[in-house]
């Protein structure tokens, strides 16, 4: 077994064997690694109930140890999480995420993790790891406004931490981003206050810690109109504009460990890489944009940082097989990322009378230039609300309270 787990000191090990009440006392033990064995190969729902057993089951499903190599293993199994909204209530779901592109499967049945009550609109920051960060409204008991609440949920533990609000001066907009350091491994938000369109007030809160608090950090370059980022290696990017007087474009890279900002000028040749239907992703570990071409054949380009230093772009073009250019033409398919396996997955906007459909997700194959459907089995499209995808979504049994 891992020496890790070997090294844990004999105290410990006397300490969680004493609360095994129920051993009979001229019998051996269970090892406790061999506990650790069996729980490894146990399916996120029923690590939650066995934290219910006995104190000692708890203790071991709660060592840092346990916690971390479930997750690396896990992490080997990446999922897709769905969320979908219903009436009031914000849904939540995940399905296998195909490791091999030559996968015949057309359906995969979706596991149900939670669903969460808003009383008004929700924003979903893109989910790093296990954790998703949530700002949605609520309307608390004996109130009749909502208020806006900044919550970090694990779908696989359906626990959450409610943040602090960030210190402003006074009541105005707010933008907030999720990001992760991998060396510290620590999650970071980092959260602005939008003033007559500008950034100001930048903020930032570490998870983890004893007591959750704001810290002011200074930013060198005043930027608008920031949207949905992604944090890549360390790095969280998202786009963003200087001003409104030069117009000048541009991408903000802010290093999660150091909380330093850097930025990538778009300049005109690449212009098109931040346009309106353009959405940031991860390609082999860099930072790239996938853009729809409505004109040029019916498909999409794919720009790819090469040296963010020299802002060096690389282009790629890929036309969509005959049948889906309708499908395109009618603005239903909006991208969700690209996967290990280089797939780029798709979802459909369904029209108001397609409900009774089945629900698929698309993945179109950047060497074969092909498309397959797979159907999410449990889940149906919604009625005038999109359905959000996210790739690499890793099951994690730690409790949030740890992190």
């Amino acid at each position: 077994m891992n020496s890790r787990w070997q090294n844990v000191s004999e105290a410990r090990q006397a300490t969680l064997q004493r609360h095994s009440t129920n051993a009979d006392e001229n019998s051996e033990p269970i090892p406790n690694d061999l506990y650790i064995e069996i729980f490894l190969r146990l399916p996120v729902k029923s690590i939650a109930t066995c934290r219910c057993v006995s104190k000692l089951w708890a203790s071991l499903l709660g060592l840092p140890y346990f916690t971390e190599l479930y997750f690396t293993r896990s992490s080997a199994r990446p999922r897709i999480l769905f969320t979908c909204r219903k009436d009031s209530e914000l849904c939540f779901f995940s399905t296998p995420q195909p490791l091999n592109p030559d996968e015949s499967s057309s359906l995969l049945a979706a596991s149900y993790h939670m669903k969460i009550p808003f009383n008004d609109n929700y924003n979903i920051i893109s989910p790093i790891g296990g954790l998703v960060f949530l700002r949605y409204g609520h309307i608390f008991e004996g109130r009749k406004t909502p208020e806006l609440l900044s919550v970090i949920w694990n779908p696989s533990t359906r626990q959450s931490l409610a943040l602090p609000k960030p210190n402003t001066r006074k009541r105005i907009c707010l933008q907030s981003y999720f990001g992760y350091d991998p060396t510290e491994k620590q999650y970071k938000v980092l959260s602005m206050s939008v003033e007559g369109g500008i950034y100001k007030e930048h903020q930032v809160l570490t998870l983890g810690t004893e007591k959750l608090s704001w810290r002011m950090i200074e930013c060198c370059i005043p930027h608008i109109n920031g949207f949905k980022g992604i944090c890549i290696n360390g790095v969280l990017y998202y786009p963003a504009m200087a001003d409104i007087c030069s117009g000048m474009r541009m991408i903000v890279c802010f290093h999660v460990r150091s909380e330093k900002f850097s930025f990538i000028k778009i300049l005109e040749p690449f212009i098109r890489l931040l346009c309106p239907t353009a959405t940031l992703i991860s390609y082999n570990g860099k930072l790239a944009s996938l853009v729809w071409n409505y004109h040029k054949g019916k498909g999409f380009e794919m720009w790819v940082l090469g040296d963010p230093g020299k802002n060096e772009w690389s282009k790629h073009i890929y036309g969509l097989p005959p049948l889906w250019q309708n499908v395109l033409a009618k603005d239903m398919l909006m991208f969700a990322g690209v996967t290990g396996t280089n797939e780029v997955v798709l979802s459909l906007r369904y029209p108001s009378d397609s409900l009774s459909q089945p629900f698929y997700v698309l993945y179109y194959n950047l060497e074969r230039k092909t498309i397959r459907r797979v159907e999410i089995q449990g889940m149906k499209p919604t009625n005038g609300c999109r359905n959000y995808i996210f790739l690499d979504y890793v099951e994690d049994v730690k409790l949030i309270q740890a992190f």
